[in-house]
């Protein structure tokens, strides 16, 4: 039902039971990936606006597939930085060639330290949307 797009509040009145009852039984039966197997070489990083209108954060593949690499619940540096770090290792991290991010002084500040050999990219889209305010 969930895949379906039911609410957690609507399969309990379907079930008979409580949205949490709900909630704790698609938790044990979601198996989420921690880390995908190789860090693509160019990332993009964004957030986005989810749960109770908290935003969270969200890597992705830049190239090919744009596959997820991470959906993070905030977008906080210490949460980020420590997603990578006890992931991948120094290897893997320096492998990665350019991260794609909007103006976010926040993720320019830590992603020379977490992927070494990167190259920071701008979002056209928000140089433009900075071009017309201006």
């Amino acid at each position: 039902m969930a895949r379906e797009g039911i609410t957690a509040t609507g399969i309990a009145r379907i079930c008979h039971c409580s949205p949490s009852s709900v909630i704790r039984i698609i938790d044990e039966a979601v198996e989420l990936k921690s880390r995908v197997a190789r860090l693509p070489e160019n990332l993009c990083f964004d957030e986005f606006r989810s749960v109770n209108s908290t935003m969270s954060f969200i890597c992705c593949d830049a190239e090919g597939s744009h596959d997820i690499v991470a959906i993070l619940e905030n977008r906080l540096t210490k949460t980020i930085r420590e997603h990578f770090m006890n992931r991948y290792t120094n290897r893997e991290r320096a492998a990665v060639k350019s991260v794609v991010v909007d103006l976010n002084a926040q993720y320019i500040k830590f992603i020379k330290a977490l992927f070494p050999n990167t190259r920071i990219i701008i979002d056209r889209f928000h140089i433009v949307q900075l071009f017309l305010t201006a």
